[in-house]
């Protein structure tokens, strides 16, 4: 697969066969490989949100997780550029690869050390699609800081929310993933919020 090939996704709306056919288009033309609709991953991770569906109702597909991340350190570095305005874009882009890809390992190696490394996929992908739903749903608030960075009054409010929204989405995906319980799961949760928080606060410590 080259690196320069568009991610296209078409649509089988079938009741019986809930797929997707995420197509690679490259010189060579379309390859298509299976996964699940993508209105039905919206609505699977929307529950994953909500706490009533887990990592384990994620497809494990590699094109999804490729696509999820993707996707994610956009959304990603388009929010912190918003979040941190004063900091240089390739700081932001050195963040935002940094926190991921630290969070990513260490679920990987958890699973792995915990014997459940065949739920890498699930699990990553299922972290990836909450983190963009909870960007995305920040994205106003975020506009909304901008304009009132002296008193952040209601937003700062709404922002702290998602936050810890957030925060409970992946313990809850993280004590699925792990076979844990879910105070485990929270204080791993909580340790993964303190590594994003120091990687963001080397950089901004570094640049002022």
């Amino acid at each position: 697969m080259s690196g320069g090939s568009l991610w296209y996704a078409c649509i089988n709306n079938s009741y019986n066969h809930n797929t997707v056919y995420i197509f690679i288009f490259s010189v060579t033309g379309f390859h298509r490989c299976p996964g699940f609709c993508v209105q039905a991953l919206l609505i699977l991770f929307w529950r994953i949100c909500r706490l009533q569906k887990g990592p384990e109702d994620v497809p494990a597909s590699t094109a999804l997780f490729v696509l999820l991340l993707l996707l994610s350190l956009f959304l990603d570095f388009v929010s912190t550029r918003l979040g941190l305005p004063d900091v240089r874009a390739f700081e932001i882009l050195l963040i935002v690869i940094i926190a991921n890809a630290s969070i990513l390992v260490l679920t990987a190696v958890l699973l792995q050390l915990l014997g459940y490394l065949q739920r890498v996929l699930q699990t990553l992908s299922a972290l990836l699609g909450a983190s963009i739903f909870i960007t995305v749903l920040a994205m106003p608030v975020l506009f909304g800081l901008q304009t009132r960075m002296d008193d952040p009054g209601g937003w700062g409010t709404m922002l702290l929310l998602l936050e810890l929204w957030h925060l409970v989405i992946t313990a809850h995906i993280l004590r699925r993933a792990l076979s844990v319980s879910l105070l485990l799961g929270l204080m791993l949760a909580m340790g993964y919020k303190l590594l994003g928080y120091q990687v963001v606060g080397l950089f901004v410590t570094t640049a002022s």
